[in-house]
């Protein structure tokens, strides 16, 4: 007893590596004693060894059932390993043991809608929404899994809670939103995007978007100066032989989860996501050396190995600013595949201004801001294509939506796999889903989502203008741009 009070101190210090140092020796004392082993799962979780962590809790659930923080614990482990089916599991114990525990119950349903569960989902939203302390979160919740199962009663109250200028700040941005999503899924025009703009503004108004726009804007910059024709001269076949990765670069809300989706259920791809990988490696500078750069490309594909990847199957890494990176992925691997998602300026900027995104995207809350980092992201990719003719291959979503049967077959094509029939069933494919699209790609391609914009047109004419003026009009079709028919 007296050991566990000495870890416990040293925890309360944060003297961690003492402290798990003390419930070690303990752990081999008594093997039977499941305290020891947790605390160390919990100072795992704290320093980051997540993998580490999950064994240490599977160890003790085998031992302890029973016993729902380790259950809870281990479904916040494989959430962040992104083992969804085994986060659900071990978060669906915590709530069999705990029903009353918001945070188990969340856990829950968030690993539920990443695999396509929604009806259980909103059902657990649907009970923690009982808890006057959870209903807006979970009203919120449900809107963005599925806008249609709000119903009036609760239509009426979320939009009394977001006049409610006592009501915790983030608590009203979210219910914005997600009044947004509830009003345009009825047809109310004018009064959906009066809460997208309320939602945009308040948003805004906590980010340091100014800020991150110019540090964007000096990162494309730094860019264009490192990868240059000589530097690609020079470095040329420098770098990894894996044809392994397959890239998905672009815009948020351009249809880069569909993409990732349809390239997922080939049986030779993995779909890991968004990683982050790559721009964090890149943020220590650009390898100068052959062997700098073959050192680069192994870390990457180690990092992928960490997240899932087998090691023998292609893999998709969806981490869309890796436009920024396509000249350093191109002499990392000569031989990857790098998938541009275009879609419709307008849809794809309104689209953006519709999202409340998790994290980031700080310049993307509002119209002018989303057109200048449009302006900045399109000329990146002018310069792709003029320093790395044919590197990318660029798709479409309105075309892909339009003849997906040729589109899909020629996008398997082109990144190098033989067709395989289980592409166009995409829908179907079982893993998990994290992104702002994840009900849209659980259902077989449909196109309501081209030219979305122009029941908005009335509102959205500053954005087009706003195009117009960067020059970026020409990829726009702004016939009947002026009408607002209201449907």
């Amino acid at each position: 007893m007296r050991a566990l009070d000495e870890a416990a101190a040293h925890v309360r210090a944060d003297r961690l590596d003492a402290a798990a140092q003390v419930y070690r020796r303990l752990a081999r004392e008594a093997p039977g004693d499941v305290r020891a082993a947790y605390s160390l799962a919990v100072i795992d979780i704290r320093q980051g060894r997540h993998e580490r962590a999950r064994k240490r809790l599977e160890s003790v659930v085998a031992l302890e059932p029973g016993l729902a923080a380790a259950q809870h614990n281990l479904g916040a482990v494989c959430q962040r390993l992104g083992d969804w089916p085994q986060a659900a599991a071990a978060y669906g114990r915590a709530v069999d043991l705990q029903p009353g525990a918001p945070e188990s119950r969340a856990g829950l349903a968030a690993a539920l809608t990443a695999l396509g569960r929604a009806d259980d989902a909103i059902a657990q939203h649907r009970e923690l929404a009982r808890d006057p302390a959870q209903r807006w979160a979970a009203l919120t919740r449900i809107a963005l899994i599925d806008p249609a199962a709000i119903g009036d009663d609760d239509l009426a109250a979320m939009q009394a809670a977001s006049d409610d200028a006592d009501l915790d700040g983030e608590m009203r941005i979210g219910l914005w939103f997600a009044l947004g999503d509830v009003l345009d899924r009825r047809g109310a025009v004018s009064e959906a995007f009066a809460a997208y703009a309320a939602g945009n503004r308040a948003k805004r108004a906590t980010l340091p978007a100014d800020a991150v726009a110019r540090a964007n804007a000096a990162a494309a910059a730094y860019v264009r100066g490192q990868i240059t024709p000589q530097r690609i001269a020079a470095q040329a076949g420098q770098g990894s032989r894996s044809a392994a990765p397959i890239f998905i670069v672009g815009f948020p809300r351009s249809g880069s989860t569909l993409i990732e989706q349809i390239l997922a259920s080939h049986p030779q791809v993995q779909g890991l996501g968004e990683t982050g990988v790559l721009p964090r490696l890149a943020a220590h500078g650009y390898p100068d050396t052959a062997a700098a750069l073959k050192d680069l490309a192994a870390r990457y594909l180690a990092a992928m190995r960490n997240r899932g990847w087998d090691g023998a199957s292609r893999f998709v890494d969806k981490t869309l600013e890796n436009y920024l990176h396509v000249g350093l992925i191109r002499l990392m691997f000569p031989r990857a595949s790098i998938v541009h998602a275009i879609r419709d300026p307008i849809d794809t900027a309104f689209a953006c201004y519709r999202q409340l995104f998790a994290s980031g995207n700080e310049t993307l809350y509002d119209l002018a801001d989303i057109a200048a980092e449009y302006g900045r992201y399109r000329g990146l990719m002018d310069h792709w294509r003029a320093v790395l003719p044919g590197a990318v291959a660029d798709v479409g979503y309105e075309t892909l939506v339009g003849d997906p049967q040729h589109q899909i077959r020629g996008l398997i094509e082109n990144v190098g796999l033989a067709f395989d029939p289980a592409v166009l069933q995409f829908h179907e494919r079982a893993g998990a889903v994290t992104t702002a699209s994840a009900s849209q790609v659980r259902r077989p391609i449909y196109a309501s989502s081209v030219a979305r914009w122009r029941r908005y047109a009335a509102q959205l004419r500053p954005l087009i203008a706003e195009f117009e003026r960067l020059g970026l009009s020409e990829s726009v079709s702004f016939q009947g741009s002026g009408a607002n028919d209201g449907t």
